[in-house]
């Protein structure tokens, strides 16, 4: 990606943090909410997120996809080293929802149990939480009165801002009917609602992961997610991938109803091979998710040509301006080989 480019998007990522914060408790009981609004995690600060961080000369980091920085000497933006207390946080929940509507997943980090319904639901609704919150916050940014931001954009969009609003105006559009859903089932307890395609791994993967997906393909490589009408809705993939103590658990998840993500679930339960299946899911997580972060044990022996293939694409898919990328069984990354697991 040209480095100019590259830099506006960096910038523009400063910005939405400045500018396009919102607090609003995501809990449909607005009348139990009690302030202030928190500044939650989507995924476990003194767990999940501990496990991924390394220290060096006293700080301790890790890596996450949405942002970059500059490596001076050679032009190249690089993942960007970031503390885990600023990992994945987003104001979406209330003091007291986010105490006690968690409470049963986060009291004990490593407690999460993919047969239990409840911890499944509660991890797919915060998921999903924070990326409606972001799809707000994106649209507040791109509306943005301000004349820094209104001139980055323009510089960035030029024309095609109107079209990329009305994207986003779509996509939260498409995130309307599933929140209300989702609301649904938790005010009535209903955490069977949802199907999930849970996986567990016996070992401390690098990499986490908190998001709504809305993949472009199947795994057969059908099209999937292709329209752009407020009339046919998009379906949707909850993710959710938790390195823990000595183990490691990826919950997929969907509504009861919708054929087709159910379909793409369908197809990944019954990839015939380990490897190929480990691979699809990386896949998964690297070209459909943005609220995702890795572990310096996992990136930082990689080659200098590898780190650059990899964030390149993170660059083809974050683009407006490139087609759709397809699944290769080559994909030289597998976040959930053994080898790659995670030193304690």
């Amino acid at each position: 990606m040209d480095i100019d480019l590259q830099k506006q998007i960096t910038d523009a990522l400063s910005l939405l943090a400045r500018n396009a914060t919102i607090k609003d408790c995501s809990h449909p009981n607005k009348s139990e909410c009690r302030l202030p609004i928190k500044g939650a995690h989507s995924l476990q600060k003194n767990g999940v997120l501990k496990y991924l961080e390394k220290a060096e000369k006293g700080n301790a980091y890790i890596y996450c996809h949405y942002e970059r920085k500059l490596r001076g000497a050679d032009n190249f933006y690089d993942l960007k080293k970031i503390g885990r207390g600023d990992a994945s946080t987003f104001f979406g929940f209330c003091d007291f929802h986010d105490t006690e509507l968690f409470k049963s997943i986060e009291n004990d980090p490593n407690s999460t149990d993919i047969n239990n319904d409840e911890h499944c639901f509660l991890h797919s609704y915060r998921s999903f939480s924070h990326s409606y919150h972001r799809k707000y916050e994106e649209l507040k940014l791109y509306n943005s009165k301000d004349a820094e931001v209104s001139k980055l954009l323009q510089n960035l969009y030029g024309p095609a801002l109107k079209d990329k609003i009305k994207g986003i105006e779509l996509a939260i559009h498409d995130f309307e009917k599933p929140k209300k859903k989702l609301d649904k089932l938790l005010l009535e307890k209903d955490y069977s609602g949802l199907d999930y395609l849970c996986f567990e791994f016996p070992h401390t993967i690098p990499v986490a992961c908190a998001s709504v997906v809305t993949p472009d393909e199947y795994y057969s490589g059908a099209k999937f997610n292709h329209s752009f009408s407020k009339v046919e809705d998009y379906s949707d993939i909850i993710t959710t991938v938790l390195p823990l103590q000595n183990r490691s658990v990826v919950i997929l998840s969907a509504f009861s109803d919708d054929e087709r993500a159910l379909k793409y679930l369908d197809e990944i339960e019954n990839i015939k091979y380990n490897l190929e299946q480990e691979k699809f899911l990386s896949f998964h997580i690297l070209v459909n998710s943005e609220n995702v972060f890795l572990s310096p044990q996992y990136y930082n022996p990689k080659s200098e040509d590898w780190k650059r293939r990899y964030c390149s694409i993170l660059d083809f898919n974050a683009s407006d301006f490139t087609p759709f990328f397809s699944f290769n069984k080559k994909l030289p990354i597998n976040y959930f080989d053994k080898s790659e697991k995670i030193i304690l």
